[in-house]
């Protein structure tokens, strides 16, 4: 694992992260100790668990040399404009929730007609195939007939 620093080293000024993001001065720049994927992530992401983007295994963002953990606390301003906007998102959320739930109730009630439906075909369809043989016996059994009242009328002419 590379040494864990808070700042870029020069060639990384102005550099892109492949999501396309500039790595910022502030940033903590430290390698995955499962697959050696180079990450960088916010200042005050130190001390949290990530999830790897090239792995996917969970990887805890080391606490840089020099900094404190109670560094990041935020002022009690900071931390309520954060609860109301998390209060804001957690009401949005939950209304999408509910949209899903009268969706998904839909799509359900939906399924199930369309599987009546599916069902009232099949047997329909079976119901056909039992005409179609019949009639496809019956088309045999009168070209047989056919033949033998051909075979008669032909031997009532040679006499």
């Amino acid at each position: 694992m590379s040494e864990t620093s808070i700042q870029p080293p020069p060639e990384a000024e102005g550099e892109e992260t492949e999501s396309g993001e500039d790595i910022k001065p502030t940033d903590i720049l430290f390698d995955c100790p499962h697959c050696g994927h180079n990450l960088a992530i916010d200042y005050r992401g130190a001390g949290l668990q990530i999830v790897c983007v090239e792995c996917q295994h969970t990887v805890l963002v080391p606490i840089p040399e020099g900094m404190k953990i109670d560094d990041l606390d935020l002022s009690a301003g900071e931390l309520l404009t954060q609860l109301f906007q998390t209060r804001r998102m957690l009401l949005k959320s939950e209304q999408r929730v509910a949209e899903l739930e009268e969706t998904l109730v839909s799509v359900k009630a939906r399924r199930t007609e369309l599987e009546k439906s599916r069902i009232t075909t099949l047997h329909r369809c079976a119901e056909l195939v039992g005409v179609c043989q019949l009639i496809t016996k019956y088309q045999g059994e009168i070209a047989a007939a056919l033949t033998r009242m051909q075979n008669v009328i032909a031997e009532e002419q040679q006499r």
